[in-house]
């Protein structure tokens, strides 16, 4: 019996088992590695913050998935991979031996900010962050209407474009808090969303000023402190409550694997999303680069582009077939919602705004959260 592991839930490998699991040979034995049953698809992340969505809207319920598509489903995170000895090690201790490995684990929080574990927040892990901000809610619940509040969100990003958006979204729309809260989006750059076009960076600029969001440029947060942040330069604003939205990176254990990684510590891979230096282990999402793309774009766009030819690709590498190619586009979409009812969408330097944007991507999600099981 060969074993196909799967570490990582994250969306490609929940959409393999969903559509693909019945293309496997059937001496395979498949087994998911995930930290834990319920992972959310990050795409509704704002929707979910914004109050639009509910838990289990927009969470992939891992157990049910994996009864459905006779898969094994083993909870832990990798603490080390062996591709040479075709294993894997938990944080239990336990280890797990492979045949194919594919890696879809994303991406954990960036280089840390002093203070943000004591005063702060990131969504990075979101299972750790959800918690975190239902208590925030309840603190601004509990203010009085002569006791206003900051809230600020560190990126300029999208991440934290949408995640301000969102909260202000909520804010506004929760009739509990009486107290008004002012949101801050704080980044160290110049301009917002610096890898777009300025038309997108203009029209996302024009949104945070019609939605009241104060934007601090060039505030490069170097410690977070009770009740508020501070750079380098002792430069400081008031904060009651910060959430980090920087980027993410791959955990250690990448780094220590022996794949090839690019220059950002992503897992360089082929056009068939197989490690170039051992082709019995597949990568994809956010921890990969394909050879030739220049972004990743859209994470959801990814996942369902990735998806197909990743289930295509590891069938016929178990049956010695020749593999199908994932063609990176030249341009690739992004989307950004503003979590309320309207949306901007980018491809390469096209800009297009309005509500169709927003309507046009939570159908794409309903559609995507159906592809699985519910409990």
């Amino acid at each position: 019996m060969r074993t196909l592991l799967l570490a990582g839930g994250g969306l490609t490998h929940a959409l393999y088992l969903a559509n693909a699991r019945r293309l496997l040979p059937g001496d395979v034995r498949v087994v998911l590695v995930s930290p834990e049953r319920f992972v959310p698809y990050s795409s509704m992340l704002p929707g979910l913050i914004a109050g639009h969505y509910r838990f289990r809207d927009c969470h992939i319920d891992l157990g049910q998935l994996c009864r459905a598509t006779d898969t094994e489903l083993t909870f832990g995170r990798i603490e080390r991979l062996d591709p040479e000895q075709r294993e894997i090690q938990l944080d239990s201790g336990e280890t797990l031996a492979f045949d194919l490995l594919s890696l879809n684990t994303g991406l954990q929080p960036g280089v840390p900010i002093p203070g943000l574990e004591e005063h702060g927040m990131s969504i990075r892990p979101i299972s750790r962050f959800l918690p975190q901000w239902q208590e925030t809610l309840e603190r601004l619940r509990g203010r009085e209407r002569n006791d206003p509040a900051h809230l600020g969100v560190i990126g300029g990003n999208v991440d934290g474009v949408e995640v301000a958006l969102a909260i202000r979204e909520r804010v506004k729309r929760d009739e509990l808090i009486k107290a008004p809260v002012t949101v801050h989006l704080i980044h160290a750059g110049g301009k917002l969303l610096p890898e777009f076009p300025l038309a997108a960076q203009l029209r996302t600029a024009q949104l945070l000023q019609q939605h009241e969001i104060r934007e601090h440029p060039l505030f490069q947060v170097n410690r977070i402190e009770a009740h508020r942040i501070q750079t380098e330069r002792h430069q400081h604003l008031p904060m009651d409550e910060v959430v980090s939205c920087v980027s993410g990176r791959p955990g250690p254990w990448v780094k220590d694997s022996g794949l090839t990684l690019n220059d950002r510590g992503l897992i360089q891979v082929n056009p068939h999303l197989q490690s170039v230096n051992y082709p019995w282990v597949f990568a994809a999402g956010a921890l990969a680069s394909v050879t030739g793309a220049a972004s990743n774009g859209c994470a959801a766009t990814l996942a369902l582009r990735q998806a197909p030819v990743l289930a295509a690709n590891l069938a016929r590498t178990l049956t010695q077939e020749s593999m199908r190619s994932f063609k990176p586009h030249a341009r690739v979409l992004s989307l950004i919602t503003t979590s309320n009812l309207y949306g901007l969408a980018r491809y390469g330097n096209w800009v297009w705004g309005g509500k169709w944007v927003e309507r046009w991507r939570r159908r794409r999600d309903q559609k995507v959260m159906a592809s699985f099981p519910r409990a």
